[in-house]
């Protein structure tokens, strides 16, 4: 997938016809140039689609999502245009990712107690094109819908609240890791792959400078996120009461109940997440008109 991927990023900056989007002006003040570059922030909300927290309905609905666990991520980003059609775009994001089934509107969720939060580091390397540009126009549109994808390797660290404090849940083994009673369950990896999906409309502000609102979703290669996968191990496999209740949590409601065995994750469904932004990118390569105004 990211050798296919690749392949199609060099076909776009380096071999696109050159009749798609073609232009000879920018606006009175400035000529455009083919090739353009575009350096950025980007500021934002991060919100997890993972088993903690998770709600009833519809996933196109607003009301899915667990909007109370949202968090900011910051990015910035290096992008290479192609005669304002077609784009390749290396960025940074660095965010968090949180849930708490507390926030639940399902009663087994809310009855699992689970809390959790994660700081998300992310590289990637994604494509997009812009569909208006299509129409060969002589000038460019100030407003520019645009489609995105491609991949990325991102970082992750569970964490979650435990009597005001933030414990690291890897190193507990919550789901039975790395036990002789479990020896299917290994320790996962805090690093994991990402395929970013999604849109955006860019509006150009002049010359130089330009606003963008973007939306995009992460599916992953990981399913531990939340540090909740599969089922609830044995509760023997803790000596220590705090490692055993961050395993149970539903204890802290529930004290006499003992869900060992019982559905504790979804493993059929890798965790996700999504980030909506405001983006600002500053345009190197366009040129200052010495004469004349457009035509």
């Amino acid at each position: 997938m990211p050798k296919q991927i690749l392949t199609i990023l060099l076909l776009i900056l380096f071999a696109a016809p050159s009749s798609f989007g073609q232009f000879y002006y920018y606006d009175d003040k400035y000529m455009d140039n083919d090739r353009l570059f575009e350096a950025g922030i980007s500021l934002g909300l991060m919100q997890g689609v993972t088993d903690v927290g998770s709600r009833k309905g519809n996933a196109l609905s607003p009301s899915y999502y667990d909007w109370k666990s949202a968090k900011l991520n910051a990015g910035i980003h290096c992008t290479f245009m192609y005669q304002s059609t077609f784009e390749g775009r290396l960025q940074l994001t660095k965010g968090i990712v949180a849930g708490k089934d507390a926030n639940s509107n399902s009663n087994y969720v809310k009855q699992r107690n689970l809390n959790f939060k994660s700081n998300i580091f992310e590289l990637s390397l994604t494509a997009a094109i812009h569909p208006i540009m299509f129409l060969n126009l002589d000038y460019l549109p100030a407003i520019s819908p645009y489609l995105i994808a491609g991949f990325g390797i991102f970082s992750f660290y569970p964490k979650a609240q435990y009597k005001g404090e933030w414990i690291p849940l890897r190193a507990v083994n919550t789901e039975g890791q790395n036990s002789e009673l479990y020896p299917n369950r290994k320790q996962y990896s805090l690093r994991a792959i990402s395929l970013p999906v999604g849109g955006g409309l860019k509006y150009e502000l002049n010359g130089q400078c330009n606003i963008r609102f973007e939306m995009m979703y992460r599916f992953t290669s990981t399913d531990y996120i939340d540090d909740a996968s599969t089922t609830y191990p044995d509760r023997s496999l803790f000596p220590i009461d705090r490692d055993r209740i961050l395993s149970h949590r539903y204890m802290e409601l529930y004290p006499r109940i003992n869900r060992t065995g019982q559905k504790r994750g979804d493993q059929s469904n890798k965790d996700g997440f999504f980030t909506i932004n405001l983006m600002a990118g500053y345009v190197v390569g366009r040129e200052k008109r010495k004469y004349g105004k457009s035509r």
